[in-house]
């Protein structure tokens, strides 16, 4: 039995690395006073059960664990007018730090929605290239993967053939590519159309140790599950249902 329970423990600890979590971390302040908003409810919704957190005294908060996706997050207080961010998104083993929240006084059945927009190109590594789903499905017609990065990340070019990626002159088999936190084979780029990602990270340096020895770039696809197609549809209906009150 002992055997069995150290066994069942070691799955777990497996499943659990496999599964890549990300993290949503921000700051709430009153849009007034610029004050931090404390013991503001902190949320997103993940399906059936949503998952959140409560501002601490400086306003901030930290949601997780989260499974790579596209979620709106959701921030209430009564003392102010509720706020939803829609489509932020969440990367495997990264934080999405969000820009800072404003709360306006409270006005009775008003929410005030914005939209995130990620950031193209991170301030912390500039070599770092994220491409979200709202831009993505703009190249619907792009079919194969590895044009898609070419026209998008200007360090990286795809030879006559369009059969290889180079990385600031690197050889396609320095190249690592990662599909839902699984690596495929060296140098390899898998045809994908550009609907069913959900966001797309291009590493041209900087790239971090999770991801192995890798001297050329790393290419990180999240696909579209389940609950992002669930999340999308939400959206959509409560746009038209907007629309129509």
């Amino acid at each position: 039995m002992r055997y069995l329970h150290t066994f069942i423990l070691v799955m777990l600890s497996i499943t659990f690395q496999a599964q890549n979590f990300g993290e949503i971390k921000g700051k709430v302040l009153d849009a007034v006073t610029g004050e931090p908003v404390a013991f503001a409810n902190v949320w997103v919704e993940t399906g059936t059960v949503p998952i959140g957190a409560y501002t601490d005294d400086d306003g901030r908060f930290r949601i997780k664990p989260l499974s790579p996706g596209t979620y709106d997050l959701h921030v209430k207080d009564v003392r102010y007018t509720a706020y939803v961010q829609q489509g932020v998104v969440v990367s495997p083993n990264e934080i999405t730090v969000l820009p800072e929240i404003s709360l306006a006084a409270n006005t009775l059945g008003e929410i005030k929605v914005v939209t995130y927009t990620i950031p193209l190109i991170d301030k912390d590594n500039p070599s770092k290239m994220t491409i979200g789903s709202a831009d993505l499905k703009h190249r619907s017609d792009v079919r194969d993967t590895r044009t898609m990065i070419s026209r998008l990340v200007p360090a990286v070019k795809q030879n006559a053939e369009g059969d290889q990626l180079f990385f600031k002159g690197a050889r396609p088999y320095n190249i690592a590519t990662f599909i839902d936190g699984v690596k495929v084979g060296a140098g390899e780029v898998p045809r994908i159309p550009s609907n069913a990602i959900n966001n797309l990270t291009v590493y041209t340096g900087g790239i971090p140790a999770c991801y192995g020895d890798v001297t050329g770039g790393v290419i990180v696809i999240e696909t579209k599950g389940y609950m992002d197609f669930y999340r999308e549809s939400q959206r959509r209906k409560r746009q038209r249902t907007q629309r129509i009150d």
